[in-house]
């Protein structure tokens, strides 16, 4: 294009507003600057020997050998001296500078388009790090789960754990990690485990199949794995946290079952006969039954026990387990049985003070099943030997007594001593509350719902308690109510009140009951009339009141509709409650000169 010419105009003769013209400007020297260096995806080589019969030919300008490499003929350039040829690794690299300044030559992947995505990653990284964005989780990451593994069963050491705990929990993530192929920090997914019990729960025991119980433990497992994990500053977060326990009734595989009074007795008699076995003789296998019935210990407390553990000539005899030998990590003492007292004091003449009582290794590895299932054997075989007839004998033989497996598929394994001391508390009427703290059990539940078989007689025995309702007859009132939890005692006022006549009914209900007393004492089958009785009400020196006979007596708490204007004793529920459980039946007392005073004289 033709430049442009006009009167005036010449080039760079515009001078712009408060500058200078452009040819008056002095130029400034040149400064050399630093041009950072690229980083860029090579492949290292490494120089290996020249073949015998090499072929050597110039390619490029440059001397190169022919090889045979993988099936494929391939060119090599020759080092500078010319004795060895240089091949290319397989995965590209990047010379790269960290944040510290220092260069590092970092491998990547074969892919060369893969290799620039995670050198562009690095690069990432490393400017983050320079501006003090730090991953504080990316070095662990690409840790072996192996190496995390054994700091977890060192931390659970650390904490006062037994080893042998320590050691289960790493076994039971080791077995999920193998089976989900897990083998780096960064493989780990709760997905994948949940996907990996479920499958195994589907499958048979004898195919390695586990059960819902199993399943459980294992995720228990993995989730204090993963608490740890975020504590110790390995991993942001638990991978496991969304795992949920299973329902363990829906498949239950092992279920045990208390030995009766019977067996447990026959079990006894046929150990103290029996052979030594596992290093224990009969005797002493007798003893170790007889014991762990009898205090509920488990079988690690049993071996820890020496002749010192027991305080027999103590006010309350007790077995003491030490805090590194019980389950949660505390001195435990168990009251004793005064008829087991006597059995040790003599089993236990001469023997050490600091001797184990039960040595060796059979409470290991769950190895306490075969004693028991031993002596379960010579039990049964001694009974069945008992039968007069044959048809008795092929009744035995068809029926689960002292079998370690019954036909229902429970077991009578040494752990199911322990069942058999709670349920036989439970069916000996303790409370609920003193079974739990005598198993030492963490919870009431477990020792109710786990620990205590009821069976279908001693439900049907609490059924046998209840009343029938009855039919009040003519020209009768409702039978009265009665305080809830009374034994045995409404029959007595039943046949006061059916007696008709006010004496009778009082005396009827005095005499009923469980020696707590009645709240109703008013003529409850009683004619028409309006002769009014007043009773004196006493039991607690700030509580008096009168109460009239033709007036019906509610429950504390329990309020009645509105009667007339008669006065009554009106009592707090929460307070009542307490007052009648410290009452007897002494605290309803007849005012002098009444016939109930009369009556109640004369029975006296």
């Amino acid at each position: 294009m033709a430049r442009r010419e006009c009167a005036g105009y010449t080039p760079f003769a515009f001078r712009p507003v408060g500058g200078m013209r452009h040819e008056n400007r002095t130029r400034r020297p040149a400064v050399l600057r630093k041009v950072p260096i690229v980083t860029t995806l090579f492949k290292p080589t490494r120089p290996y020997a020249l073949p015998a019969d090499a072929e050597i030919a110039d390619r490029d300008g440059k001397p190169h050998v022919r090889v045979r490499d993988r099936g494929k003929t391939v060119w090599y350039p020759l080092t500078d001296d010319g004795t060895k040829y240089l091949k290319p690794a397989a995965k590209w690299a990047a010379e790269v500078r960290l944040s510290n300044g220092k260069r590092k030559r970092v491998r990547f992947s074969a892919n060369r388009d893969a290799a620039a995505v995670m050198l562009s990653d690095l690069l990432k990284k490393i400017e983050n790090e320079k501006a003090g964005i730090r991953d504080e989780y990316a070095d662990h990451r690409k840790r072996a789960l192996a190496e995390l593994l054994g700091e977890y069963e060192a931390h659970q050491s650390d904490r006062g754990n037994t080893e042998k705990q320590a050691k289960q929990v790493r076994r039971r993530c080791e077995i999920v990690f193998a089976g989900c192929e897990f083998a780096q920090l960064s493989d780990l997914a709760g997905t994948a485990a949940e996907r990996w019990l479920s499958d195994r729960r589907q499958l048979a025991k004898k195919d390695g199949g586990i059960s819902p119980q199993t399943s459980n433990h294992y995720t228990v497992a993995l989730k204090a794995f993963g608490n740890w994990l975020v504590k110790a500053r390995r991993a942001a977060e638990n991978p496991f946290r969304h795992l949920g326990r299973v329902n363990v009734q829906v498949d239950v595989r092992h279920v045990r079952r208390p030995l009766t009074a019977d067996e447990f007795a026959r079990l006894l008699d046929a150990t103290r006969a029996g052979v030594t076995f596992r290093g224990l003789s009969g005797t002493d296998r007798a003893m170790l039954y007889l014991v762990a019935g009898m205090t509920g210990l488990r079988a690690s407390e049993l071996a820890s026990l020496t002749p010192g553990s027991f305080s027999l000539d103590a006010p309350t005899p007790v077995v003491a387990v030490e805090a590194a030998y019980s389950k949660h990590r505390r001195r435990d003492e168990v009251p004793l049985h005064l008829a087991l007292v006597a059995e040790l004091r003599s089993w236990l003449v001469g023997r050490k003070p600091g001797e184990s009582l039960w040595p060796g290794k059979w409470a290991l590895h769950n190895e306490a099943s075969d004693l028991i299932k031993l002596d379960l054997t010579a039990a049964r075989a001694a009974w069945l030997a008992e039968s007069r007839t044959p048809a008795e004998k092929t009744e035995r033989e068809a029926s689960g007594f002292l079998t370690y497996r019954d036909p229902d598929g429970r077991v009578a394994d040494f752990h199911s001593l322990r069942h058999r001391f709670v349920t036989e508390l439970v069916n000996a009427g303790v409370a609920p509350k003193d079974a739990k703290e005598l198993a030492r059990h963490s919870s009431i539940t477990l020792t109710m719902d786990r620990y205590a078989h009821v069976g279908v007689r001693d439900t049907a025995a609490a059924v046998a308690k209840l009343n029938l309702p009855t039919k009040p007859g003519p020209g009768t009132e409702p039978v009265a109510l009665r305080l809830t939890g009374t034994d045995g005692g409404s029959s007595g006022a039943a046949t006061g009140a059916a007696t008709g006549a006010a004496t009778g009914a009082a005396t009827g209900a005095a005499e009923g009951g469980n020696g707590q007393g009645r709240l109703r004492i008013a003529e409850e089958t009683a004619p028409s009339g309006d002769g009014a009785e007043t009773l004196e009400f006493q039991g607690k020196s700030d509580v008096r009141g009168r109460l009239s006979r033709s007036e019906e007596v509610h429950p504390a708490g329990v309020e009645p509709a509105t009667f007339g204007s008669v006065d009554r004793c009106s009592i707090q529920l929460s307070y009542g409650c307490k007052l009648m459980s410290s009452l007897t039946l002494s605290a309803f007392r007849p005012l002098r000169g009444s016939p109930l005073e009369a009556v109640r004289t004369q029975k006296s």
